[in-house]
């Protein structure tokens, strides 16, 4: 019995939504609220619910659509803005990056011959302690715009 309180409340649910029901649907709605007191308490307290809800309005301020509008605006062209002034450092650490690698991987043999390292060890070295940490930290530099909303700093609406 317990599912046929369940269907008949997704019935009222439906039905207070708007949602169109079928008339055997609305059928078995009308005998089964004449003879459940329980799911006419339900529909009760559903249409106070929706009447309460009903009352609780406010007047807009017909200008407030075109204030949110601009400031949306603002805000996006300063993120646009920001992106575009990031990608220079960005670019600028990448050639960094590879101008070191260049340069420490021609060094570096000088540094195997001294310390008799084979070639793959040196490149291995070079690879780990060198170009990976430069090619995150250049990667950093996209992450700088969205790490706002990536760790979530985000403005309240009183801001």
């Amino acid at each position: 019995m317990q599912t046929d309180h369940q269907s008949i409340r997704r019935i009222i649910d439906e039905s207070l939504a708007g949602a169109a029901s079928s008339a055997p649907e609305q059928q078995t709605l009308r005998e089964h609220l004449a003879a459940c007191a329980s799911c006419q308490q339900y529909l009760d307290a559903s249409n106070r619910a929706i009447a309460a809800l009903a009352d609780f309005s406010f007047p807009i301020d017909p200008a407030l659509d075109s204030r949110v509008l601009a400031s949306l605006a603002r805000c996006a062209q300063q993120l646009e803005a920001e992106r575009r002034r990031l990608w220079w450092p960005c670019c600028l650490a990448l050639l960094l990056t590879l101008a070191g690698s260049i340069a420490a991987s021609r060094l570096g043999s000088f540094a195997a011959v001294t310390f008799h390292l084979e070639p793959a060890q040196l490149h291995l070295g070079l690879a780990t302690f060198w170009i990976a940490p430069s090619l995150c930290f250049c990667l950093l530099f996209l992450l700088l715009p969205v790490a706002p909303a990536l760790f979530g700093h985000k403005k309240g609406l009183s801001q």
